[in-house]
């Protein structure tokens, strides 16, 4: 067991002493440019305070910089070095000057870049599920890139990041469409999985006489997979809209919430929202994470509670 903070009061207790495998979330985005890595560090940092030992995994290939976001200088020690064999994931942890929180740096060296195979995706997954903490937060990069996606299938909790902006709320349906689709191609028939496509295609363009459910499509198909729908009701993502500034905005969440219901049957679950706040730039610019340098602010309770939700409530005895 590790030792909690000595100023920590109340904290919630570790899952290690469970005898658990780590809980993974992976947090992605529609696009670039959410505050994705800033969330992700921002959750490893909250839940780090709350006394749990925490890794975040940099998996943004198209260009790493959790560690900025950590307020850290980029390491030796890399991700890069486990897709080119030369060490397991555990070897390429870093600790950071926030006990109980370690990260492992991603590939920021981009002008060499890494072939990457799903089977690497899936080892990594493997290896993850065997380290010694309590949660494990991949950061992926923005898109519906298949790396991406079996990452967001795979993870215990999928985190999707929007903002009140047009293309970032377009761009987040898109990655729903494709986190949706891909997922009930996995054991469905070649066949009924094209019809499916094309019925929601035409769905969309109004081509089609009546609404189209993707609810009762499963149960009219024997070739679409039950067990690949029951993941997606099982484990819905859940929604984080970041930059709010107005009322509106506020209620963006529940917004896209009813849209999904209504377009894919997905009950997508509205995590909350996190205020903009000029901290935030300036505190990537000081290089200081601003959960650290302004622990008191609206921010911190905001991530306070959005991870209060994700932790399991059996857990949860006592906030900070």
């Amino acid at each position: 067991m590790i030792k909690q903070p000595e100023d920590a009061k109340n904290v919630i207790p570790m899952r290690r002493g469970l005898n658990l495998r780590p809980q993974v979330w992976t947090v992605a985005s529609g696009k670039g440019g959410v505050g994705k890595t800033f969330i992700t560090s921002s959750f490893g940092i909250t839940l780090a305070k709350l006394g749990h030992s925490v890794l975040l995994l940099d998996l943004d290939f198209t260009g790493a910089n959790l560690h900025t976001a950590l307020g850290l200088k980029p390491s030796h020690l890399s991700i890069r070095q486990f897709f080119e064999g030369e060490k397991k994931i555990s070897e390429c942890i870093v600790p950071t000057q926030i006990p109980h929180l370690s990260y492992v740096q991603g590939i920021w060296d981009s002008w060499s870049p890494i072939a990457l195979a799903s089977e690497q995706i899936y080892k990594i997954v493997e290896e993850v599920h065997q380290l010694k903490y309590d949660y494990v937060i991949i950061d992926v990069g923005p898109g519906a890139t298949l790396e991406n996606l079996i990452l967001f299938q795979m993870a215990d909790e999928k985190v999707l990041i929007t903002t009140p902006e047009p293309t970032s709320i377009e761009k987040s349906y898109r990655f729903i469409e494709y986190y949706l689709c891909t997922t009930l191609k996995e054991g469905s028939d070649t066949e009924a999985y094209s019809h499916l496509i094309q019925n929601l295609r035409e769905y969309r363009q109004r081509l089609l006489n009546e609404p189209f459910s993707i609810k009762e499509f499963v149960k009219r198909n024997e070739g679409i997979s039950q067990r690949a729908y029951a993941k997606l009701v099982e484990k819905p993502p859940r929604l984080v809209v970041n930059g709010v500034r107005t009322q509106t905005a506020k209620t963006l969440g529940h917004s896209m919430r009813s849209v999904c219901h209504k377009f894919y049957d997905l009950d997508i679950h509205y995590l909350g929202g996190i205020d903009f706040d000029n901290a935030v730039w300036q505190s990537a610019k000081s290089r200081e994470p601003v959960l650290l340098s302004q622990p008191f602010t609206p921010l911190a309770g905001q991530f306070l509670s959005m991870c209060k939700h994700l932790i399991d409530p059996t857990d949860l005895r006592a906030v900070v």
